[in-house]
C-alpha cells in the first residue's frame, strides 16, 4: 500500500464475504424458558437503571452468554437468582458491565488495517489537509491500546493531530488513562513504533510498559455510549472514525443507526475503520469506497 493511495468504489451488494455485519444470534435467548427470559430482561433493566446503558440494544444471544459467564464467576446457577443478586448489590452492576463489554485488544491489533493507515492513509490525509492537525475519533476504545496506536502513528510521521477516544466503561477508561500495559499487549506493534510509543515502567513489583508522554498527550478519553443517540465527544467532522469490534455485538437496526452517526461525523474524504469481522450495513457502505477487503478501512465518497 505504499505510495499513492488506491481504492475502488463499492457498488450495491457486491462487497465482501461478510454480507454486512454478522446476523444477530437471538436463538440462545429464544430457547430460554419464559421465566428465564423475564429474568434476563430484568437484568438488562437493572443495568440500565444503575449505569444508564441499555443492553437491550445488543444481540440477545451475546448478552445471555456474557451474563451466564458472570453468573458462573459469582457461583449463581439461574438467571432468576442472579437478578435477585443484582438487585441486592450495587457493585455487581459494574462487574456485569465489565463482563458484557469484554476488552480484548492490543496495540496495532489488526495488522493489515494499521499497515494501511501507517503507510497510505495518514500520509495521504496529512497532504490533503495541508498541515492542518488531524482529528481522529476512536469509539469503544476499552483500555486504550487502539487510541494510543493512532497517536503513535501520528507521532512517528510527525503529523499534528489528536485522538478523541471513548468507551462506555468508566473503569476501563481509568486503565487507559494510566497507560500501563503488559508486554503481551505489544506483541503486534512494529519495533520502531514500540520504541517510540512505550518505555519500561514498574507497577509495584511488576515490570510493565508505559505509553510515553508525547503519545499520551495526543489522546483524550471520554465516557460515551455509542447507542445513546447523543453526539460523540469532540467536534465533528473527523478525518478518521474508528470503531472496531463493537458493531458486531449490536442488533441490526442499532448497527445501522450507529453506522450512520459515524458516517455523518466524517470529514470530506475521511476514513472509517471497523473490526476485521465487521462490514458497514449496505446503505452506509454505498456511501463509502473500500480500500481493500483485508483492511476494513473505508473512505467517504
Amino acid at each position: 500500500m505504499k505510495g499513492r493511495l488506491r481504492y475502488r468504489a463499492m457498488r450495491g451488494p457486491r462487497t465482501p464475504m461478510v454480507t454486512a455485519i454478522a446476523i444477530p444470534d437471538s436463538v440462545a435467548f429464544e430457547a430460554l424458558e419464559d421465566s428465564e427470559r423475564r429474568a434476563v430482561q430484568e437484568i438488562i433493566a437493572l443495568v440500565r437503571s444503575r449505569i444508564g446503558i441499555d443492553f437491550g440494544l445488543y444481540r440477545p444471544g451475546t448478552v445471555c452468554r456474557r451474563v451466564r459467564n458472570r453468573m458462573i464467576s459469582a457461583g449463581i446457577e439461574s438467571y432468576e437468582h442472579y437478578a435477585e443478586y443484582l438487585r441486592a448489590s450495587d457493585a455487581e452492576a459494574q462487574k456485569l458491565l465489565e463482563r458484557l463489554t469484554i476488552k480484548v485488544s492490543r496495540f496495532y491489533r489488526h495488522v493489515p488495517s494499521f499497515d494501511c493507515l501507517r503507510e497510505s492513509v495518514l500520509p495521504s490525509l496529512a497532504k490533503l489537509r495541508a498541515g492542518k492537525p488531524l482529528r481522529i475519533a476512536c469509539h469503544g476504545c476499552g483500555h486504550g491500546e487502539e487510541a494510543y496506536t493512532f497517536a503513535a502513528l501520528m507521532e512517528e510521521a510527525g503529523i499534528a493531530g489528536h485522538v478523541e477516544a471513548s468507551d462506555v466503561d468508566a473503569r476501563a477508561l481509568e486503565t487507559a488513562r494510566a497507560a500501563l500495559y503488559e508486554e503481551s499487549a505489544l506483541d503486534t506493534l512494529p519495533q520502531p513504533l514500540r520504541a517510540l510509543c512505550v518505555e519500561p515502567a514498574k507497577a509495584g513489583r511488576r515490570s510493565m510498559f508505559r505509553v510515553r508522554q508525547a503519545v499520551r498527550a495526543r489522546v483524550r478519553f471520554s465516557e460515551y455510549d455509542l447507542t445513546s443517540g447523543l453526539p460523540p465527544p469532540g467536534s465533528a467532522p473527523f478525518d478518521i472514525v474508528s470503531c472496531q469490534n463493537v458493531l458486531i455485538y449490536l442488533q441490526r437496526p442499532v448497527q445501522e443507526r450507529v453506522s450512520w452517526m459515524m458516517r455523518g461525523c466524517l470529514a470530506k474524504g475521511g476514513f472509517l475503520c471497523v473490526g476485521e469481522a465487521e462490514w458497514p450495513p449496505p446503505a452506509v457502505a454505498a456511501t463509502l469506497s473500500v480500500i481493500s477487503h483485508a483492511t476494513r478501512v473505508f473512505r467517504a465518497i
